[in-house]
């Protein structure tokens, strides 16, 4: 049995390797302290659907104190999805700076948030592994997997 809380493997520079090894080490796994997840910590939510994905496949059984249940820990939403679409459908050259020379300067200016659209996983993309992770949770903690699998 390992115990860990949701800081000490999500919030650090852990990776599906890590992530794989305490899978493949403990076969149940207690994880503590589960905030809601949101667009502004992207690498917490990633790195959060990785360490679920990497339990379920190493059959693990999973135990967990959350702030809310596991399919409203991401707090993320349609206006948040379309908003990003739209944003990343304006022209990536909106500067229109002008060089010494006449010339227009092109930088890549699409943002959303203050954050370069290309740093951001497709909202969408993450709204899904999401839905899939919060199934997975539900899943691992059930006493029908638990049954199963010890």
């Amino acid at each position: 049995i390992a115990r860990f809380t949701f800081d000490e493997l999500c919030t650090t520079e852990l990776g599906s390797s890590d992530y794989s090894a305490i899978a493949n080490h403990f076969r149940i796994v207690m994880l503590e302290n589960i905030p809601h997840l949101n667009l502004k910590h992207p690498d917490r939510a990633r790195r959060f659907i990785t360490l679920i994905d990497e339990l379920y496949e190493a059959e693990c059984c999973l135990v967990c104190s959350a702030v809310d249940v596991p399919d409203r820990l991401f707090v993320g939403n349609s206006s948040d999805e379309e908003e990003i679409s739209a944003d990343s459908k304006k022209s990536t050259t909106e500067n229109n700076d002008v060089s010494p020379d006449g010339t227009m300067l092109a930088i890549d200016v699409a943002q959303s948030r203050g954050t370069a659209l290309s740093s951001l996983a497709s909202v969408r993309e993450l709204s899904f592994a999401f839905r899939r992770a919060a199934s997975r949770i539900l899943e691992m903690s059930s006493k029908s997997w638990w049954d199963e699998k010890l």
